[in-house]
């Protein structure tokens, strides 16, 4: 789950592959349409575009549903974080969901994961957040400007190794995006073959998750 269409795509694309991969079924939630983006390489207007781009990325990770919340972009950060857990949960509950996944990372925008920590401690299930090692973060930010802190290695529970032919694909469906598409590739150069996450709301009885779906 993430704020907007195409941080499904750049920043868990490479892990819900790999989760896909290993016999899990994934989902895809975005709380709006990423219109105020500052990036629009169509000739659409952002707020209709981005939901194809969405349904598009989703399809090239294979995912078995995807959701458009469609709350005002500019609104989130103002909504109780109660109302957005609730949208969470009914999904959680409606798709069968043993596990969510979001972007952490000490990224700029955190709403998402606050958002999934709520939902996940009122269903009761685990949340993993993306995110990067300190030294990894700071060489992406002296790369790319994105602004990036990490967390300290003592912080990250899971290293994984990941192909990220599945991600490029999903992120090229975000077409009106392709302007700032750089930059995040750029961050993908650093980070290698290498994905982190840490526990954002921990497994209550920690075992085999073949089967979650995030």
């Amino acid at each position: 789950m993430v704020a907007r269409p195409g941080d499904e795509a750049c920043y868990l694309g490479a892990v819900l592959d790999a989760f896909r991969g290993g016999g899990s079924q994934v989902n895809v939630l975005a709380f709006s349409r990423g219109d105020e983006s500052p990036y629009n390489d169509s000739m659409e207007r952002l707020g209709s575009i981005r939901p194809f781009e969405l349904d598009a990325a989703a399809s090239a990770l294979r995912a078995a549903h995807c959701l458009l919340a469609d709350y005002p972009e500019a609104e989130l950060r103002r909504l109780p974080i109660a109302q957005l857990a609730e949208r969470v949960i009914r999904m959680v509950h409606e798709w069968a969901i043993d596990l969510l996944l979001t972007v952490d990372g000490r990224v700029g925008d955190r709403i998402a994961a606050c958002v999934a920590c709520r939902a996940g401690r009122e269903a009761a299930v685990p949340v993993l957040g993306w995110t990067l090692p300190h030294e990894v973060a700071k060489t992406v930010r002296e790369t790319t400007g994105l602004s990036v802190t990490g967390d300290a290695g003592t912080r990250i529970d899971f290293e994984l190794r990941v192909r990220r032919t599945v991600q490029r694909y999903a992120m090229s469906a975000h077409g009106s995006q392709s302007g700032g598409s750089g930059t995040q590739l750029a961050r993908l150069k650093v980070q290698g073959d290498l994905e982190w996450l840490r526990w954002l709301v921990p497994d209550a009885a920690p075992g085999d998750h073949g089967k979650a779906r995030a």
